[in-house]
């Protein structure tokens, strides 16, 4: 047995069984968890509910390949993230609101068009101890990324041990070739046990007003562990940022935006060790310094958030997991908790790829 979770989920979900010329397949992922967290609303009332996975989100797809001959194949992939607990679809009830995209694939990389992640959500995929989790509590860092972008051309290409990647999202707007537009790039190279990656991009809003976001991180494997350490910037001029952090029960008073753009430093280090061959243990620490929270000027706080997960395999497609997550929110930062400056996650789930 080995955990899911990078390398055999990724394959699995890469492949899902066979292939052949032409080869069309059905994958996906159905995660369950009952969560229980403190001071869950504006009375620091508990709450006990089952919830979507702890780092998985669920979803279905399909996804498939033709063959074109001198090394060269078609690719396409369309992805679904739903709620088990409800059955509703996430992505504001997109029907692929996780991938839609067609493609070419060759010796010199692949290029896609089509609904896709963002550069930045691609490098820290592959450099966070969690591989990007799935509560807003274990997740937020990486709100700055945008998780996923519209009308985007990228291309991605792997020499040797330099993996690189570009995306263009095309805003759409006749007249303008900024307003909704993003672009960004990456780049991450493995030399052994080693791998170093670093990435930036920028998003417009309708105004082509700009949110920007850089970082860099480093892996390292040495035995049965591997250990990550990474940086996360952030400029954001169009208020998403604030607008997808702040709780929905809490109100809050708002600045001027553009004038005073919310900044963010978020640094982070963690590790994932597999004590057993079916049995793996994941911590994390991630640290935030915010300035202008709100697009209030001198608005800073701090986020401070610890997660442990532990996965047992109980097969090769199933595990359960337990995690416990911690948040401590302070000065501007917290109107991104409902209730007192903290809250604690605990959580129990369950894991199928199919």
């Amino acid at each position: 047995m080995r955990k899911f979770r990078p390398a055999l989920l990724a394959g699995m979900l890469a492949a899902g069984g066979a292939s052949a010329q032409g080869s069309a397949t059905l994958y996906g992922i159905v995660d369950q968890s009952l969560r229980f967290t403190t001071h869950a609303n504006a009375a620091n009332d508990h709450d006990v509910a089952l919830a979507n996975g702890a780092v998985t989100n669920s979803r279905f797809g399909l996804r498939g390949e033709e063959t074109l001959g001198s090394g060269l194949k078609a690719i396409f992939r369309l992805e679904n993230g739903f709620d088990p607990q409800t059955g509703h679809t996430n992505q504001n009830g997109r029907l692929f609101g996780r991938y839609a995209y067609v493609g070419l694939s060759g010796r010199l990389g692949t290029l896609r068009l089509g609904r896709q992640s963002t550069e930045g959500f691609n490098l820290f995929g592959d450099f966070d101890p969690l591989t990007i989790a799935n509560y807003t509590a274990n997740y937020w860092p990486y709100f700055i990324t945008a998780g996923r972008i519209d009308n985007a051309a990228s291309y991605d290409g792997t020499f040797g041990g330099l993996n690189v990647g570009a995306s263009y999202g095309f805003g759409e707007q006749p007249g303008s070739v900024g307003r909704n537009a993003y672009w960004g790039a990456r780049a991450a190279y493995t030399a052994g046990a080693v791998s170093v990656g670093g990435v930036y991009q920028e998003t417009r809003d309708a105004a082509s007003n700009a949110q920007r976001m850089w970082g860099a991180a480093a892996r390292y494997a040495a035995g049965a562990g591997r250990y990550f350490l990474g940086y996360l910037g952030g400029r954001d001029a169009t208020g998403s940022l604030d607008a997808a952090l702040n709780d929905a029960a809490r109100a809050v008073a708002h600045g001027t935006i553009t004038a005073n753009p919310r900044r963010d430093d978020t640094v982070y280090a963690g590790l994932a060790y597999q004590i057993a061959p079916a049995l793996t243990l994941t911590a994390v620490f991630y640290y935030d310094r915010i300035r202008n929270a709100n697009g209030i000027a001198g608005n800073g706080g701090r986020r401070y958030t610890g997660v442990a997960l532990a996965e047992y395999a109980l097969s090769r497609r199933t595990q359960l997991y337990g995690t416990v997550d911690h948040n401590i929110v302070s000065g501007g930062a917290a109107t991104e908790l409902p209730g007192r400056g903290n809250q604690t996650g605990v959580a129990l789930g369950i894991r199928h790829v199919f």
